[in-house]
């Protein structure tokens, strides 16, 4: 468990990596579904969710740009862990 539970770092990673080479504002569905598959490799980990939203508001985002939040949560067996990161 607690080697897959790195993951959580590495799809943060991977999110602000793609938003930092986007040259326009990628849809929250389709990195949703990308950081989805990723967190599916591991053979523990159950997503409980993947959210954007703006830090200031808290509203969800439909856009994901620089400065959009990401937060996510993952059970890895009996272990469940939340995280967020700016993008």
């Amino acid at each position: 468990e607690r080697k897959q539970a790195t993951e959580l770092s590495e799809v943060i990673r991977v999110a602000r990596a793609d938003v930092k080479k986007a040259t326009a504002p990628l849809t929250s569905a389709a990195i949703h579904r990308k950081l989805t598959r990723l967190v599916g490799k591991q053979s523990l980990a159950k997503l409980d969710y993947i959210e954007f939203f703006d830090s200031k508001s808290l509203e969800p985002a439909k856009r994901v740009s620089r400065g959009t939040h990401l937060a996510l949560a993952v059970s890895f067996g009996a272990t469940r862990l939340i995280d967020n990161g700016r993008l």
